[in-house]
C-alpha cells in the first residue's frame, strides 16, 4: 500500500499514539513528543503500560533521540513530573520548553533536577498571547489557550504549532472548545497538515466547525478517547469523517 504524503512537496511524517493525547511526531530528521511522559492517572484515561513506559523513561530505542518534549499542562492524563525528568536524564540531547507550571513541578518533584536544568526552557503562558522559537531545528509556536472547564482556568494550556521537515502540526492540550479561545491565532490560514484535537470537538455540528473554520486541517487524529468508549466513539465520528483517525490502540501508527 502506498501512504498518502503531506502533499506533493513534503516528505512523509510518521505518527504513533503513545496514550490519552500522547502522540511522537516523527519527520525525516525530527522526533517530537507531545503529552506522552504521564503514569496512570483515572481508569478513564489511557496511559502507558509499564513496559513502554521504562522504555520511554529510559530513552531506550526508539525513543533514545527525541528532539523536543512537548507538555500541554500538568494534569496528570498528560504530563508527570518524573516521568519527563527521567527521559530527560537519560536523553541529553532532548529539551522541554514549557509553562511555569511545568517547569516548577520537574524542578519540585524531580530529584535529579539539577541535572536537567539546562534542557528546561522556560515558556510564558497568557491567555491569547503566542511566541515563537526554534529548539533543535524544530519551530514551536506556543499558543496562550484557555483549558476547558471553570474549575481550571488557572491551569496554564498550551498548544502548539510544530514546523518540521516541511510539515505543520497542531496539538491543543485540553483547550476550551470556544471560538474567542482560537481566533486571535489566525490558525486556519497555517495550512496545517495534521490536527490533533481531543474528540469531544468533533461530536458536535458546533465542534466541527470550530475545527473546520479556526484550524482547517488537512488531516484530523482524534486524541484523548477513553479505553472504555474507544469503539463508541469511534464509531460516531465516522458517521461526520470518513477519512479521520481516531486514536485508540496504544502504539498504533499512522503515515501521513
Amino acid at each position: 500500500n502506498i501512504e498518502p504524503k503531506l502533499n506533493s512537496k513534503k516528505s512523509s511524517v510518521k505518527v504513533t499514539y503513545i496514550a490519552n493525547e500522547g502522540v511522537l511526531i516523527e519527520t525525516k530528521n525530527k522526533k517530537i513528543l507531545i503529552d506522552g511522559l504521564h503514569r496512570k492517572y483515572k481508569d478513564a484515561y489511557a496511559f502507558p503500560p509499564d513496559e513502554l513506559r521504562e522504555k520511554l523513561e529510559g530513552a531506550k530505542a526508539p525513543y533514545d533521540d527525541i528532539d523536543l518534549l512537548l507538555v500541554s499542562h500538568l494534569h496528570g492524563d498528560h504530563f508527570h513530573p518524573v516521568s519527563i525528568g527521567n527521559h530527560l536524564k537519560n536523553n541529553s540531547r532532548a529539551i522541554l520548553p514549557a509553562s511555569k507550571q511545568i517547569v516548577d513541578s520537574v524542578k519540585n518533584d524531580f530529584e535529579n533536577a539539577p541535572e536537567i536544568e539546562s534542557q528546561v526552557k522556560l515558556v510564558s503562558h497568557k491567555w491569547k498571547t503566542s511566541s515563537q522559537q526554534m529548539f533543535n531545528g524544530v519551530k514551536v509556536k506556543f499558543l496562550g489557550l484557555r483549558h476547558a472547564g471553570d474549575r481550571f482556568r488557572s491551569t496554564e494550556n498550551f498548544g502548539h504549532l510544530i514546523e518540521a521537515d516541511g510539515g505543520k502540526f497542531l496539538h491543543i492540550g485540553d483547550a476550551d472548545m470556544a471560538t474567542e479561545n482560537f481566533s486571535v491565532f489566525n490558525l486556519a490560514q497555517e495550512n496545517i497538515d495534521v490536527a490533533f484535537i481531543p474528540y469531544w470537538f468533533l461530536l458536535s455540528k458546533e465542534g466541527r466547525d470550530l475545527v473546520k473554520n479556526q484550524f482547517n486541517p488537512t488531516h484530523i487524529v482524534a486524541v484523548h478517547v477513553s479505553p472504555s468508549e474507544a469503539e463508541s466513539v469511534t464509531k460516531e465520528l465516522k458517521k461526520h469523517y470518513s477519512e479521520i483517525t481516531v486514536f485508540t490502540e496504544i502504539l498504533e501508527t499512522k503515515t501521513f
